[in-house]
């Protein structure tokens, strides 16, 4: 087959040009349209479940509303796992479903669940919310608002409306969590002596108020063929809607509601809190939707940003960067770019200085670009866009693609000159097929041999499948792609441009002959396999005590998951004693973040404390998130992690956890939990469970 293939490719040289011209564009074009991301989704199908239940403990939003919600999702079809977290007031479930379920299908499924568990809920409970669908990196962009001039709940009010709706109707966006005091609230706060004085009850208050914010509709009235619609109008649009509402009356004199009660906005009861390098701040996330293009997204949104950005009140700044998930993708690719043009250097020094040939390095050149854009557009083919690993295994296919074209481009321009060198020398085009059909075979068994070797990749299963099947993907098309591209447009460029390639000297016409490299390479592998092979048992002996070595030193090697990302931030969790107060929690983030501020290659820092309105990462105040940004300096990271734990370990009374959002992200995929180690203790009794827990801190 790859005779016949070689053959048709010479008789066809213009063509197969053509061909691969046309695949070199394509390949660029797709290039600009394949999606871009930091990782594949390696989560499997989930639906986050979120149940605001105010005023109930703990205890009983676990046992009212969240044993209820799992009651009913546990028996939804497809389901392989069900997680819950019951906090003072929220419930959160999580639902995780086996590998290939639809999503769509999977919530339109929970949704049909939780319509019988609604009416067990008891009175207070709001309605169960589904989280938008998310990708499990979801994180897209983070930033703050700050502002002298203007409060703080203002600012809140600013981002939950102007902002937000701005930025969710970006395609690609699936939801924006505003953070710190608010939102903003009509509060009545009534006073006793007043009520105690015009007779007024507290349940007058409340059935005066739901009374009076509503508009009734009153019907249709039509006068002289003109149709007018009649409405009551009582919708409450200011304070002073409310302060002369109507309680009762008393003796024919109408009470209002001023009278009895002092009548003000303010923010809900506080449930979490934020900050930017040290000061209030209102902290928005942003988290795109599954599947989206992450730097597409994050472009428009940084516009959409830029554009509110001039339209802001006076005095009020937005920080854009608190946390920006683009910065390693543009990284990635950067360095790519960089490997790619390293690569190219590296292989045209290399061939010059074997082959002393201008033409054979171009032709070697040819197949790195053409075999890496074919190895994009099967990427794309099988819906895999570009990530860290398929870059991963780009990268590791720089070095490997141009090894068949090497072998080739060496062995048709050694026999082109030999034939050049008979007195009856052969065609041209034979000569080139002759030769490609020489070492044709060792090419493609080593080809194949390399492809095996990365099939058990694609027999990964779970999270490691989802992870390590694009970069397996990447290299094996790009390297099947370098074949193609070495038995067709290889043999074709080499009859374009070697076939009449001279060597000339001061009087015309020389012979040719082999380089200065080539000539001593051999002479010194003759000298060195003559050698090897008069003391062949003392090459066995040694070849297998270095065997012998290296399979003992292989337990001694450190593992990991996943290679340590250099990602640009950190997330910086601190958990202090349960029942730690917000304001609490704040002061010791203040702390934390001076004491951050003190390095050199720390950017910015912002404190996220509790949780905001539906927010996927729902914690209560005593667990304080930080985001880290850094500009890597002369230190070497691993030693700037170090020196940051060992300055984390000095305050008392909290846990750290400290790492990088794809590592938090992966550990949470794992295991439910952003730790690298989780221990989880089953039973009914919660004293118990509290006391064995105790007991697995102290041994650990």
């Amino acid at each position: 087959m790859f005779d016949w293939i070689t053959k048709w490719s010479l008789r066809n040289r213009l063509l197969t040009v053509v061909a691969f011209v046309i695949v070199l564009v394509v390949g660029i074009f797709a290039v600009w349209q394949i999606t871009l991301d930091v990782l594949p989704e390696f989560a499997p199908p989930q639906v986050v479940i979120q149940t605001e239940a105010p005023g109930l403990s703990p205890e009983n939003v676990e046992t009212l509303i969240t044993f209820r919600i799992e009651a009913v999702v546990n028996g939804t079809p497809g389901v392989d796992v069900v997680r819950s977290k019951s906090s003072a007031g929220l419930s959160t479930v999580i639902v995780v479903f086996k590998w290939g379920t639809d999503i769509y299908t999977a919530r339109q499924l929970v949704n049909e669940r939780l319509q019988e568990a609604r009416e067990q809920f008891p009175p207070g409970t709001e309605a169960p919310v589904m989280l938008p669908i998310t990708s499990a990196v979801s994180w897209l962009i983070k930033f703050a608002l700050q502002s002298d001039k203007v409060s703080l709940l203002d600012l809140r009010t600013l981002c939950d409306w102007d902002i937000q709706n701005r930025l969710v109707a970006i395609p690609g966006v699936a939801s924006m969590v505003c953070m710190g005091p608010g939102p903003k609230q009509y509060q009545v706060l009534l006073s006793s002596p007043r009520l105690l004085q015009y007779d007024v009850t507290v349940k007058d208050v409340v059935e005066a108020l739901r009374e009076t914010n509503k508009n009734v509709p009153g019907g249709f009235n039509v006068v002289h063929g003109q149709e007018y619609v009649v409405t009551g109008v009582g919708r409450v649009t200011s304070l002073d809607d409310l302060k002369n509402t109507i309680v009762t009356e008393r003796e024919g004199v109408p009470i209002p509601l001023k009278l009895v009660a002092e009548v003000r906005f303010g923010p809900e009861f506080p449930r979490g809190d934020s900050a930017y390098m040290g000061k209030p701040a209102i902290i928005a996330t942003v988290s795109k939707l599954f599947g989206a293009d992450t730097l597409t997204v994050t472009y428009q949104v940084e516009q959409a940003l830029e554009e509110i950005r001039k339209t802001l009140p006076q005095g009020v700044q937005m920080h854009p960067q608190v946390f920006r998930q683009a910065n390693f993708i543009e990284s990635s690719i950067q360095n790519l770019r960089r490997a790619l043009l390293e690569g190219a250097v590296v292989v045209t020094i290399v061939v010059v200085f074997f082959l002393f040939n201008v033409r054979a390095s171009l032709i070697t050149l040819t197949a790195m670009p053409l075999s890496l854009l074919l190895g994009i557009l099967i990427l794309k083919a099988f819906g895999v866009g570009i990530n860290t690993m398929t870059l991963g295994g780009l990268a590791i296919a720089i070095g490997a693609v141009v090894d068949d074209a090497i072998i080739y481009v060496e062995n048709i321009f050694r026999r082109l000159r030999e034939n050049r060198q008979q007195e009856n020398p052969l065609p041209a085009i034979e000569v080139v097929f002759h030769a490609s059909r020489e070492i044709r075979d060792s090419v493609v068994y080593a080809t194949w041999i390399i492809l095996v070797v990365f099939g058990p990749i694609f027999l990964l299963t779970g999270v490691e499948g989802r992870i390590f099947t694009p970069l397996g993907l990447a290299f094996t098309a790009s390297l099947f792609a370098s074949l193609i591209v070495a038995v067709t447009l290889t043999p074709v460029l080499c009859s374009l441009l070697l076939i009449k390639a001279r060597v000339v000297g001061r009087q015309g016409l020389e012979p040719e002959q082999e380089s200065f490299t080539i000539r001593h390479l051999k002479a010194s592998y003759g000298r060195l396999l003559r050698g090897a092979l008069d003391r062949s048992g003392l090459v066995i002996v040694v070849s297998v005590i270095l065997l012998t070595i290296s399979i003992v030193m292989f337990p001694f090697l450190g593992r990991s998951f996943l290679p340590e990302f250099h990602e640009g931030n950190f997330i910086l969790a601190v958990t202090s004693l349960p029942g730690t107060s917000l304001p609490e929690s704040m002061r010791l983030g203040y702390r934390i973040t001076e004491m951050l501020r003190k390095y050199p290659e720390v950017v910015s820092v912002a404190q996220r404390v509790g949780r905001a309105e539906l927010d996927e990462d729902a914690m209560p105040p005593n667990f304080i998130e930080f985001d880290i940004q850094l500009h890597y300096g002369k230190r070497d990271p691993e030693e700037l992690i170090h020196a940051l734990r060992e300055g984390l370990e000095k305050i008392p009374g909290v846990a750290v956890n400290l790492g990088q959002f794809i590592a938090h992200r992966l550990d949470e995929v794992l295991s439910g939990i952003r730790a690298q180690i989780a221990i989880k203790i089953y039973g009914a009794d919660l004293d118990r469970l509290l006391e064995k827990g105790q007991q697995v801190e102290q041994i650990s």
